[in-house]
């Protein structure tokens, strides 16, 4: 058995991405570099770079 339908859809959902707004770079103090594992210090610095290429901003020094 065959069923066909003719749907029409009005628009196209639109997808709209706030991760910019409520994700932002972390930032560490001396003692957190000290007291850190390598991998976490990695780890944040892949977040940050992350949030600096998607969101395109500068993280300040």
């Amino acid at each position: 058995m065959l069923i066909a339908s003719c749907v029409t859809r009005g628009s196209v959902p639109v997808v709209v991405d706030t991760a910019c707004d409520w994700v932002k770079p972390i930032y560490l103090t001396d003692h957190d570099i000290d007291v850190m594992e390598r991998q976490t210090k990695k780890d944040i610095l892949t977040h940050n770079r992350s949030w600096q290429v998607n969101c395109k901003k500068k993280i300040l020094n």
